[in-house]
């Protein structure tokens, strides 16, 4: 009697369940906008460090419009270099504090968590602002003279496709296949139900009171008839 050996083969795998074409596309391009973003700001942050000038001139007239009020006498250059750097780092922080909650909403999209719904919406407030700051860009002219112009049109063109990705991002975010992935679907019909049921119920309740209203008005007529 010959005994086979086992099979040195893998044991096959459960297929993975793949995500919807709308939500991967969705996925892709707001990853492209978040990176795209950062890009941006880093742009930013290093146009506003060369533009010295400007940047001097804008501390000493946020120093002047202190409440305190301080004289242009008082002002030392080593003051306005520290408030104008320290604006400029706050500025970042602040910035980079917004990617990262951007980055975290969108790696709770992708996971499908408990968040999804609510990373979707995020998001797609940011994309409308991303969109809308493609005309600004086109709006604003550039300050100083200290930054080379292809600076200025390099931060641009990352604007803008920042901005068409997160729009293509949000079309792709409003489609049902997007929105039965992160459960906002399942939400509004239960939301349905919920007002369909509630109306069923205010139809009875005013039923029930016509009703009522009906058998008392035929008690009173019998009373009359009897007298």
């Amino acid at each position: 009697m010959t005994v086979t050996p086992p099979s040195s083969a893998p044991a096959p795998r459960s297929p993975r369940t793949q995500r919807p074409e709308s939500v991967a596309y969705m996925l892709w391009l707001w990853m492209g906008a978040l990176c795209g973003e950062a890009v941006h700001q880093v742009l930013n942050v290093v146009l506003t460090l060369l533009n010295h000038d400007v940047l001097m001139s804008q501390a000493k007239e946020m120093a002047k419009s202190a409440p305190a009020g301080v004289d242009e006498a008082q002002l030392s250059d080593a003051f306005l270099r520290t408030a104008a750097y320290a604006s400029v780092a706050l500025s970042a922080a602040i910035s980079l504090a917004i990617i990262v909650l951007l980055a975290f909403l969108l790696r709770s999209l992708a996971r499908r968590g408990k968040r999804a719904g609510t990373s979707r919406r995020v998001w797609f407030a940011f994309s409308l602002y991303f969109g809308f700051r493609i005309l600004l860009t086109f709006m604003v002219t550039p300050a100083g003279a200290d930054v080379p112009d292809w600076l200025f049109a390099a931060d641009g063109m990352v604007q803008i496709l920042v901005g068409v990705a997160a729009v293509l991002g949000l079309i792709f975010s409003v489609r049902v296949d997007t929105l039965d992935y992160t459960g906002e679907l399942e939400q509004m019909r239960e939301l349905e139900k919920e007002l369909e049921q509630a109306q069923r119920e205010k139809k009875r309740a005013e039923q029930e009171r016509k009703r009522a209203k009906d058998e008392q008005r035929s008690k009173r007529t019998d009373r009359e008839d009897k007298r």
